[in-house]
Order: C-alpha cells, then sequence, then structure tokens
C-alpha cells in the first residue's frame, strides 16, 4: 500500500485503470477517471470523468489545490527539513476568485494564476504544461490532464493524498530494487509505429495509448509506461527507516 499518511487507495479506481487500452483516448479517459475520484475525495466535488473539464473550468478548484500544495510543501519544510532540502518546494501560493463563473474573465484568470503557479512554483515541464485556452475552449484536454497527474505526483512527496495511478507508480518502484531493478513480467519493448493491444502487467503498461507515430516523451508517458532499454524513470525518494507506512 502507499505510504501516505491518511490517504487510503480511493475504491475501485485501481481495479479500473488495470486493463487493456485499445486507443489513446480510452488512456485519457482512464486518467480522468481516477484524477475525478481522487479530486472527489479530496474536495468533495462534484466531478465524473465525462465531466472533468467542466467541473474545473472556472479555475477555482485549480487554484485552491495549489494553495494546498503549498501548505503542504511549507509544513514539510517546517516538520522535515532535511527531507525538503532534497526537493523543490513551491514558495508561494495563488490568487483566485472562487466566485467565477464559467466563461468569464474571472474565471480564465484564475486558470492562468495556476499554470503560472505550475511553471513557476512547482517547475513542471513544458511537456506536460497547457495553456488557458486548452481547458476553457478544450483545445487540448490530453496535457491539462498529464499536468494535473504530474502535480499531484510532485505533491505526494510533500505528503499528500496521491491518485491510484500515482500510488502505483510509487510502489512499483519500491519493488524494484528488491528485483535487482528487474520486475516481473515486464513487457516486451514495443516499437511505437506498432499497434498495441498489451495490458497492464505488474511491471508496467505497453504502449497502448500511443498512436502509430506519436512520439514518446518518457515523464509525459508516466505513471504506467515501461519504456526499456530507453530510459530510466526518476527514483522516488526511500522512506526513512520506521516511517508510517500509513
Amino acid at each position: 500500500t502507499s505510504g501516505h499518511v491518511g490517504s487510503p487507495r480511493i475504491p475501485g479506481a485501481a481495479e479500473q485503470s488495470i486493463r487493456p487500452y485499445k486507443s489513446s483516448e480510452q488512456y485519457l479517459y482512464a486518467m480522468k477517471e481516477d484524477l475525478a475520484e481522487w479530486l472527489k475525495e479530496l474536495y468533495g466535488l462534484d466531478i465524473e470523468a465525462g465531466t472533468f473539464a467542466t467541473a474545473l473550468e472556472t479555475g477555482a478548484a485549480l487554484c485552491a489545490h495549489a494553495n494546498n500544495v503549498t501548505r503542504a510543501a511549507a509544513e514539510l519544510a517546517r516538520a522535515r527539513p532535511e527531507r525538503a532540502r532534497c526537493l523543490r518546494l513551491p514558495a508561494a501560493g495563488v490568487t483566485c476568485n472562487p466566485a467565477a463563473q464559467p466563461g468569464t474573465f474571472q474565471a480564465r484568470d484564475n486558470v492562468s494564476n495556476f499554470i503560472r503557479w505550475c511553471r513557476k512554483e512547482m517547475g513542471i515541464k513544458e511537456v506536460l504544461m497547457f495553456e488557458t485556452e486548452d481547458l476553457v475552449l478544450r483545445k487540448n484536454e490530453k496535457n491539462f490532464v498529464l499536468c494535473l497527474l504530474e502535480v499531484a505526483r510532485r505533491a505526494s512527496r510533500f505528503g499528500m493524498s496521491a491518485p491510484t495511478l500515482v500510488q502505483m507508480e510509487e510502489e512499483i518502484e519500491e519493488e524494484l530494487p528488491l528485483r535487482g531493478r528487474v520486475p516481473l513480467h515486464l513487457p516486451r519493448a514495443v516499437p511505437h509505429d506498432q499497434d498495441v493491444r498489451g495490458e497492464i502487467p505488474r511491471g508496467g503498461l505497453q504502449h497502448a495509448h500511443l498512436r502509430p507515430g506519436e512520439p514518446h516523451f518518457p515523464r509525459a508517458c508516466r505513471p504506467l509506461c515501461v519504456h526499456t532499454g530507453t530510459h530510466r524513470h526518476q527514483p522516488i525518494p526511500a522512506r526513512r527507516a520506521g516511517q508510517s507506512r500509513g
């Protein structure tokens, strides 16, 4: 189980995530399902995979989450300064208009503030970033989802609750050293121009979410991608002896 104190596994998300994906659209939908359950658990939002962008388009929930992540980082710096020095922590939160209505300037301003925070405070790479129009006008929902997943991944290192996909990633990376960094049942290497109909084994996911000819970005492909021989995932800092596993 995940080591996050007070972060129980979200029921049902793991079962929904471990299944074959026949297209990048199905993979995107699965990520939205997982993130929606996680946000509902955290903030009580009325959000589902099918209403994912609609529920977040005012930017109010995004800004509230950014401020919560910043507070969690500050608490980590106070409680565990030696660990905090090893991480990039956000130093400032964001201003927010919680009463913003969809499609208004105030909503766009909220989303823009969140995007600026992701870049400046969290250092999210451009390949995982989105722009205001991507959410408001649904121009690039994929990058919006990938950005939220990366923010969740980093915030989990500050002690915040993590989506099931991130929990699975952490569990896999914790198990790899015990097996000499060679997990059981690793999928064979699959060229990205090959049509894949793989399922997620214990060791990771074949690139079923990539269309033929679509470029592969290892960081964007996480958390379920295992692409042997071309890159290694960045290790998550190991827990210290005696730390609670929640």
